[in-house]
């Protein structure tokens, strides 16, 4: 973007943690964010909850990228036409009959700039196999492990992998709100972040193993498409880690 436009110059390119999604829920009156968040659910779009829509709508300088007109919606489905971008575009309800016979004449802003797409597409597949081969291999260095046979809670579970968008409540509706008792969200105790695993305490052991037992089907577990890890929690002396817990709905967002 910076070779497109002279006055942009970032200083850095950062990821959001949890997605816009999470960001506005953490931040009912918009935080920083402007607009609508286009959902690919039946929801469609996502704005600020405090946030009346005339303001978000003022908010908004989005365009049809046909006829030029102020369009706050995205619907449709239509694409950039370039070859290699393929991005969202927004089509008006007067062009879309326009859009749809003629495709080819549909083009983001930033292809209007004169933006063009790297002509090799990076092999994502391969990049990931690499970093977890290397993420594998025993370190020379790392202090071998303990002979000590493990001891297991029997009514704790760990869970690992994630979405960054995941609350309380979509814990329990997929694991079952009867099973579930408390969640604590395990973080890094240097930063305070979340990197999308937790600790259940169940109401039962038989829950303990219902569970267990679903993650290891072939479906899994999944919360937000997304299949999950589920593991049996060994005691590590934390055995007063729900002593006085109090539930939070959302997992930490950093110090």
């Amino acid at each position: 973007m910076s070779a497109v436009s002279d006055t942009l110059k970032p200083k850095g390119v950062y990821h959001c943690r949890g997605g816009i999604e999470r960001y506005v829920k953490t931040f009912p009156s918009g935080g920083y964010w402007k607009g609508k968040n286009y959902l690919f659910d039946r929801r469609m779009e996502q704005t600020p909850s405090i946030k009346n829509a005339e303001t978000v709508e003022q908010g908004i300088t989005a365009k049809c990228c046909l006829c030029r007109t102020k369009w706050t919606s995205y619907r449709g489905q239509f694409k950039c036409n370039r070859s290699l971008c393929r991005v969202p575009v927004i089509v008006c309800e007067l062009c879309t009959i326009v859009a749809t016979k003629n495709p080819e004449s549909l083009s983001c802003e930033l292809c209007r700039e004169g933006y063009r797409a790297p002509s090799n597409v990076p092999d994502l597949v391969a990049l990931k196999r690499k970093a977890d081969n290397i993420v594998s291999i025993p370190s020379d260095t790392a202090r071998p492990s303990s002979k000590k046979k493990k001891i297991y809670y029997k009514d704790r579970l760990f869970l690992r992998r994630l979405p960054l968008s995941i609350t309380a409540t979509k814990i329990k509706e997929e694991l079952g709100p009867n099973r579930v008792k408390f969640i604590k969200w395990l973080i890094d105790h240097e930063n305070g972040n979340f990197y999308g695993s937790c600790m259940l305490e169940m109401f039962s052991e038989n829950d303990a193993k219902h569970v267990i037992e679903k993650a290891s089907t072939k479906m899994g577990i999944q919360v937000e498409r997304k299949k999950i890890k589920v593991s049996e929690a060994f005691i590590t002396g934390d055995e007063n880690l729900f002593v006085g817990f109090i539930q939070k709905e959302y997992p930490p967002i950093g110090y």
